[in-house]
């Protein structure tokens, strides 16, 4: 079974940071409506991806640029190449050749999407004639509209062990030279794109694209993180009560059920400072021991469940 780590996070996102399609004047925001008529606003999986390329580029790691494929009038696409580029690796990719290469992305990543519903608010706003200006430009001012919100939501990510592991149907002839009689890349290789992703998920943060007018950045609530080699529903149980509190209700009911599959569990609360960690030994089929210890939130704090978290799913 492989290894894997259940990430969820509940953030705060303010603002439009994802805009949806124009409606004539109007700039709206992702949104869904639920079955009893909720407005629930989100920001896609996409969108999040880009963010934590720009992220892992200014980092120092290698990001796809792409290329214009089909010839004259085409468009952008893949490179394809998981060895220099770490977000082709992380993040897959798919080059329209023939046959296509492409390669299933061993991080999954949900759409940002709102716990509760969200009161959607219109903000005015024109371009107008910049008067104050000596040689200004004549001209009636150009109205739109910005749809807004302000919402908790929950992110789910789900890391397997194929970070820096390939198949040889997702490498090139060219690639597959380099890596020799070896699919995969070298460990401390393998660690340090885990390192750096978790970094930017879980400690550093990112910048929405549509922050030009205001810091766009979602404020971090909570982390839940389980590791296990074992599929573990965990995403169930993670949600908050109507104060905004983590429902450590759902938390104890989940370690209730699927305790036995977990290996090691992480609960992060980033505004109260605080981290709670739950270890799972098993003693035979049946017993199994938890610990629990409790530390304050600290950059040493972070360093350690980022470093636990790559040594059990690169080992």
């Amino acid at each position: 079974m492989p290894d894997r780590a259940f990430i969820s996070l509940i953030l705060r996102v303010s603002g439009n940071v994802n805009a949806d399609a124009g409606v004539g004047t109007r700039i709206p925001l992702k949104k869904i409506i639920t079955w009893n008529q909720e407005v629930r606003p989100f920001v896609s999986a996409r969108c999040i991806r880009r963010c934590i390329r720009e992220r892992l580029y200014e980092k120092g790691f290698s990001i796809d640029p792409l290329q214009m494929v089909g010839g004259q009038g085409g468009q952008l696409g893949d490179i394809g190449d998981p060895l220099q580029y770490v977000d082709d690796d992380l993040f897959g990719f798919l080059k329209p050749i023939e046959p296509p290469l492409h390669r299933s992305s061993p991080i999954k990543l949900s759409h940002i999407i709102s716990l509760r519903h969200a009161e959607v608010k219109v903000e005015f706003a024109a371009r107008f004639a910049r008067d104050f200006i000596a040689t200004y430009e004549k001209g009636y001012p150009v109205p739109f509209e910005i749809e807004l919100a302000e919402w908790l939501g929950k992110l789910n990510v789900v890391v397997s062990d194929r970070v820096g592991r390939f198949s040889d149907d997702e490498l090139s002839e060219d690639l597959k030279k380099q890596l020799g009689d070896q699919r995969e890349l070298p460990k401390n290789e393998r660690i340090g794109r885990l390192r750096g992703f978790l970094e930017v998920l879980l400690w550093e943060g990112w910048s929405f694209p549509r922050g030009a007018q205001s810091p766009s950045i979602p404020e971090f609530y909570y982390a839940i993180i389980g590791l296990s080699s074992r599929y573990v529903p965990i995403f169930s149980y993670i949600d908050v009560t109507d104060d905004g509190k983590l429902n450590v209700f759902l938390i104890e009911n989940m370690q209730k059920i699927c305790g036995q599959l977990l290996d090691k569990l992480f609960i992060v609360d980033y505004k109260g400072g605080k981290c709670q960690v739950h270890t799972y030994v098993r003693r035979g089929e049946e017993n199994i021991e938890v610990t629990k210890e409790n530390f304050d939130l600290s950059a040493e704090t972070m360093k350690m469940i980022i470093s636990e978290t790559c040594s059990f799913i690169i080992r």
